[in-house]
C-alpha cells in the first residue's frame, strides 16, 4: 500500500528530487533580478554616479508583483490538493488510518 508519506531512506541514500516547476523558476529569477537592480541604484548612489531610480522601481515592483502572485498561487494549489486529498503530484493519496 502506498502511504502519504515518502518512503525511509536507507544509510546514505539520498531523496528523489523533483524537477522544478517553470513558476518556480521564475519566481527564483524575479528575486535575482529584483536584488541586482537594488545594489545597482545603491552603488551608483555611492560612486555618486546618476541613477535611474524610475526604472529601478519599475523593475523591483515587477518583481515583486510576481512573487505575490506566485505565492497567492501556490497557496490555492495547496488548498486544492489538500481539499481533493492529491498528493504534490496529483496522485490520491490513500488513508492507512484504521477505523
Amino acid at each position: 500500500m502506498r502511504s502519504g508519506y515518502p518512503r525511509r531512506l536507507k544509510g546514505r541514500e539520498k531523496p528523489e528530487r523533483r524537477p522544478w516547476e517553470f513558476s518556480k523558476k521564475l519566481a527564483v529569477w524575479a528575486v535575482v533580478v529584483a536584488t541586482a537592480a537594488a545594489v545597482a541604484s545603491f552603488v551608483l548612489a555611492a560612486k555618486d554616479k546618476q541613477t535611474v531610480s524610475d526604472v529601478t522601481n519599475t523593475i523591483f515592483t515587477a518583481c515583486i508583483g510576481y512573487l505575490v502572485t506566485y505565492a497567492a498561487k501556490s497557496a490555492t494549489e495547496k488548498v486544492s490538493r489538500n481539499r481533493h486529498g492529491l498528493d504534490a503530484d496529483g496522485n490520491p493519496i490513500e488513508n492507512n488510518m484504521e477505523e
